[in-house]
């Protein structure tokens, strides 16, 4: 009988000590799971918004920033950025908002002079933020720059640094961010750590948004003409290679649409119709000219899990637009309501 308590005993504290020392996979939170639809908002009315799609049950929850927090977001979403536990909302209007990924619960925001926002990047603990700055009597914007936050949760800006005309997209590659800078077509390399400006890189076309793909980066920019894939090397941040795809008139807003075997969707602009465009990386050609069409397609999204692509309809501005899903072999599945230009997914 002493043995049996004895060996009880052995394997209570055997119990104890794998608990103490296994992972605890804590339950996720409500909008950390299916497809989040990023809803632009149209101008002068300022009214971005999130929506929640859940692809298991086919529920959509609509303005999922205002339910959290009690108030609209009140802002054109430019895009959202996703670091750890929280994401970011960057409005083009000059605003930034941090909420808990889990709950959307707001958690802060940058206070400061945003004017017009972008993109951002979160790294040793501070927020850098692309802002295109004022226009001119010419409509340029020749006081561009780089915002500088101390705090993951937002704050005052403590530094602006200066950067070549119309910054986008942003990147960490390796200890260096990179700067996708729209006028001079060209990316700027910056030290996170003494907030300068170390080297610029020129490329070919419009330089948008950077990507990865099989452990490397690219970079996404375009012409009237052409589609232009970048993938730069990570020590000196120029393009060792380029891949030029023939589409006249794409578009770049929001996220275009990438899959793991290396094919990209981008939107081509043409005369009768909107046309979405499958491009292949491993081989550097056009897959497919045509994959599917339509009219005011605006944004681009693929979820992997189910091999859909989601594709924004604005609806010409005239109210809310929808959300488009197509499978593999390009037929439509459903169409589902969506706010005010739908530009963009996201697939926590």
């Amino acid at each position: 009988m002493k043995r049996m308590k004895f060996a009880c005993k052995i394997l209570f504290f055997a119990l104890l000590v794998s608990c103490g020392t296994d992972p605890v996979e804590l339950p996720r939170g409500a909008y950390e799971e299916g497809v989040l639809v990023i809803n632009e908002g149209a101008f002068g009315a300022n009214d971005g918004e999130i929506f929640h799609f859940d692809e298991d049950s086919g529920e959509l929850e609509e303005n999922i920033f205002e339910k959290a927090n009690g108030r609209p977001f009140a802002g054109l979403i430019q895009n959202m950025r996703v670091f750890d536990e929280y994401s970011y909302l960057v409005a083009n209007t000059g605003k930034v908002e941090i909420v808990r990924s889990s709950d959307f619960m707001s958690v802060g925001a940058v206070e400061g002079e945003l004017l017009n926002s972008r993109s951002l990047v979160a790294t040793d603990g501070k927020l850098f933020i692309s802002d295109w700055g004022a226009y001119d009597d010419s409509w340029n914007n020749p006081d561009s720059f780089i915002a500088v936050v101390d705090g993951l949760e937002g704050g005052s800006i403590t530094n602006k640094i200066a950067i070549s005309s119309r910054p986008e997209g942003m990147a960490l590659l390796g200890n260096r961010i990179l700067v996708a800078c729209q006028q001079e077509q060209l990316v700027s390399v910056l030290n996170p750590e003494n907030e300068s400006v170390e080297k610029t890189v020129s490329v070919s076309g419009t330089p948008f948004y950077f990507f990865d793909y099989a452990n490397q980066s690219y970079l996404y920019a375009n012409d009237a003409e052409n589609v232009y894939v970048h993938r730069l090397d990570p020590v000196s941040f120029e393009a060792e290679e380029t891949h030029t795809f023939g589409v006249a008139n794409s578009i770049y807003n929001g996220n275009f649409a990438l899959t793991d075997s290396g094919e990209l969707f981008v939107i081509s602009n043409q005369a009768e119709e909107d046309v979405v465009v499958k491009l292949s990386l491993s081989t550097g050609t056009v897959s497919e000219e045509r994959f599917y069409s339509g009219n005011n397609f605006y944004g681009l999204g693929y979820d992997e899990a189910t091999q859909t692509l989601f594709i924004g309809e604005h609806a010409g501005w005239q109210g809310n637009g929808s959300v488009l899903r197509v499978n593999s072999a390009g037929e439509l599945i459903d169409q589902m309501p969506a706010g005010r230009g739908p530009s963009g997914f996201y697939f926590p």
